[in-house]
């Protein structure tokens, strides 16, 4: 209305006035536009962190258990391709390698607090058979699990360091 009353009144320099207060226009029109579209992607992402923190606790409450990530993916509500998107995107791991740092981080608790053969200690913690558990454990933690429970304060902190999660603040 602004913009129409200086047309009609038509004084000095009122085309400059006029294009001044339509750029005004537009400036609180971007901002406005902005300010909700930051909204929109917070909504986003608090949507996919309770989508994350869901899996996750899925998964600290049934690692033992014979995981498949399509069922998982089903327990999301979500397409496996998009959890395993979504996931890697977010964690910096894949949702298996996820569910196997969760194992070894249990194998490990077994290794220093029992006596049990690391047969059993494996399956316990989810893994169908020990070539795979033998493998995953040298992979996270660079030493086989025997090694490991003879001298566990030797690799510890590795296990401890071992970047889960790139996001901060978690």
């Amino acid at each position: 209305l602004k913009i129409l009353d200086i047309m009609r009144d038509g004084e000095e320099f009122y085309l400059e006035e006029a294009k001044g207060v339509l750029a005004s226009l537009l400036v609180e029109i971007a901002r406005i536009n902005r300010d909700s579209g930051e909204e929109r992607c917070s909504e986003g992402r608090g949507k996919v962190m309770d989508m994350i923190s869901r899996f996750q606790e899925y998964i600290s409450d049934h690692y033992m258990e014979d995981l498949r990530i399509d069922e998982l993916a089903e327990y999301c509500h979500i397409s496996e391709t998009h959890l395993r998107r979504i996931f890697t995107t977010y964690m910096k791991m894949s949702p298996l390698e996820y569910i196997n740092t969760i194992r070894i981080q249990a194998a490990c608790d077994y290794l220093k607090k029992t006596d049990q053969p690391i047969a059993d200690i494996a399956h316990k913690c989810g893994f169908t058979t020990n070539s795979t558990f033998n493998r995953n454990f040298k992979k996270f933690l660079n030493t086989s699990p025997y090694q490991w429970k003879i001298n566990p304060e030797n690799y510890e902190t590795k296990l401890l360091n071992y970047n889960i999660s790139a996001r901060k603040g978690w």
